[in-house]
């Protein structure tokens, strides 16, 4: 993208898991573009989630209550006032964190939003369901303490590395073709190393805060608690793009159908695609977000 000082746009990106600050050079690649958001005169900003990357383990961390407080202090630190954001499956729930945030001034510094193929607050969206086996499998998994859900983590990441770069005529294979060469290779290698940091630990973290019942908000309203996922949700004032495949056998179209419904200011785009439409639909998505806000 541009430089904050010359920037037409502001926007901060959550990528999904395996995760890593490098993920947007991929998008440029993938619309056949040298960088697509300088052309679009968007100031791109994408944070390491805690625990990957160059971030330290804080397994105190807490999406609804602390990811809101990083975006804003990073965004005093780079001069930004007002920001729109989207966030890709797993990036969801930090989508959500920053428009349900407990600050006031936090909320209103969002002026729109994106919801890629994300996932909301599990129980309350059916997500963590007997009905969604997968979703129930990650609830489940991802309720394990981190020490033993990172050491899967760190081996599962370790073996697609050995499989995508150990074995390069099977990657040649299955690749997309315009991420069929070195450049892409090698910001792959750098999310998976970025993803495998601390033991997996910072990996298995994201997914506990995002997929584990333990940690996803109410349905509804308890004295004394949070803010329900209904009233969190009915609160929010500006825009959010919800953009989710047809096709799509990890996040069901159900999810979608649940934040549209509770979302007072929302648009519902099904597209042909997978789970992994936003490689196909990058641009288009980005456009619709910089109009909105």
């Amino acid at each position: 993208g541009v430089p904050a000082a010359a920037a037409r746009h502001h926007v901060f990106y959550f990528g999904g898991m395996p995760a890593s600050a490098e993920e947007p050079a991929l998008h440029s690649a993938l619309s056949g573009k040298a960088d697509m958001y300088r052309e679009k005169g968007v100031h791109l900003v994408c944070i390491d989630k805690v625990g990957m990357g160059g971030t330290a383990l804080n397994t105190r961390f807490r999406i609804r209550h602390d990811w809101p407080v990083i975006v804003r202090r990073v965004a005093d630190k780079l001069g930004v006032e007002k920001y729109g954001v989207f966030g890709v499956s797993n990036g969801g729930p930090y989508v959500m964190a920053v428009l349900t945030a407990e600050n006031e001034e936090d909320r209103s510094r969002c002026t729109a939003a994106s919801m890629v193929v994300g996932v909301s607050d599990v129980s309350a969206s059916g997500y963590f369901s007997l009905f969604h086996p997968s979703g129930f499998f990650e609830g489940c998994f991802n309720s394990l303490p981190i020490r033993v859900s990172g050491l899967v983590t760190w081996s599962a990441i370790q073996f697609f590395s050995w499989v995508l770069f150990g074995l390069p005529d099977l990657y040649n294979k299955k690749a997309p073709h315009k991420l069929n060469h070195p450049a892409a290779r090698d910001v792959f290698r750098k999310i998976l190393r970025d993803a495998a940091r601390h033991q997996g630990r910072g990996a298995s973290l994201d997914c506990q805060q995002g997929l584990s019942p333990l940690y996803a908000r109410l349905s509804k309203d308890v004295a004394g608690s949070e803010r329900s996922a209904e009233t969190a949700y009915r609160d929010i004032k500006v825009h959010v793009a919800l953009w989710f495949g047809k096709q799509d056998g990890t996040v069901p179209l159900k999810t979608a159908d649940y934040l549209h419904e509770r979302l007072p200011k929302s648009t519902k785009h099904y597209v042909d695609g997978t789970h992994m439409l936003f490689g196909e639909f990058a641009e288009t998505i980005v456009d619709d977000l910089i109009v909105n806000m």
